[in-house]
């Protein structure tokens, strides 16, 4: 299997067809997500393999070489990888490329951009509370509480702050002593992005999350930009956002789950194909 510089992703782009796959690679060829390639073969690759750094592993193509993609991530993803892996693989890959990892199947939900239903979003704020643009001074300031998380969910999902500065952009609810929520742009390429959301939980069910997340569509607007809200099924109070802020709903899709803890203590593995002698 070989690298594959992120400038040369379109060389890979039909492979992830899907509409929440080509938000990811879409990105990484606008150089705007952190990620590693691999394909199995550079002229033509038939199959690919992205790696986020972090915890998302997107395998897509014709998977006939099973046992070297394994082998592939045994020795590049899975000792640097932490926290939950989420694999966005077929079901084949699963039971092949994965066998023998613990593996849950686990369905998402992915959203597009629609009509925006809350316009006077500012009128809605609680007393003390307002949302603002990120910028320098609101993300490096010490005197808001959990400023340090907003950064880290940047840093997450963009090549740097600079990166996210010049090419991102997002909101935070807050008063004068803490964010209380906030909404960042990921997965950003020409006329698309996806979305970032979290609420401290103090503050949720109390209508931050669609307040900020309507200030965001609203930029996304004016930008003429389509946003993306990529969700677990079964978290129907960020589906619930998502549809109360009047995003349409377009894809359900599976992907695999597990701790990569699990996979690092589990026994070495016996690759598909291969005696286990």
């Amino acid at each position: 299997m070989d690298p594959l510089s992120n400038g040369n992703v379109d060389r890979v782009r039909h492979l992830f067809d899907a509409e929440h796959l080509a938000l990811v690679i879409d990105a990484v060829g606008a150089g705007n997500s952190p990620a590693r390639v691999w394909v199995d073969g550079v002229t033509a690759p038939r199959a690919a393999l992205i790696w986020d750094g972090s915890h998302s592993v997107y395998l897509a193509g014709k998977i006939d070489r099973a046992t070297e993609w394994r082998k592939l991530f045994d020795r590049e993803v899975a000792p640097a990888g932490h926290g939950v892996l989420k694999a966005y693989v077929t079901d084949v890959a699963a039971e092949t490329v994965f066998a023998g990892y613990p593996l849950q199947r686990r369905e998402r939900v992915l959203y597009r951009g629609g009509r925006r239903s809350i316009p006077d979003w500012r009128t809605r704020l609680p007393a003390g509370f307002r949302i603002s643009v990120i910028d320098d001074g609101l993300t490096m300031r010490d005197t808001l509480a959990n400023a340090v998380d907003v950064i880290a969910e940047i840093e997450s999902c963009w090549q740097s702050l600079s990166d996210f500065r010049r090419s991102g952009f997002g909101f935070i609810a807050h008063d004068d002593r803490a964010i209380v929520c906030w909404c960042t742009a990921e997965f950003v390429s020409d006329g698309k992005c996806g979305i970032g959301i979290e609420t401290i939980p103090a503050y949720q069910g109390q209508g931050f999350a669609t307040l900020t997340a309507s200030a965001f569509l609203e930029h996304c607007a004016e930008r003429a930009m389509t946003p993306h809200w990529d969700a677990w099924a079964h978290n129907l109070p960020s589906v619930a956002v998502a549809e109360k802020v009047g995003l349409e709903k377009v894809e359900t899709y599976a992907i695999y789950v597990c701790e990569f803890g699990d996979i690092t203590a589990a026994a070495a593995p016996t690759y598909a194909g291969e005696d286990p002698a």
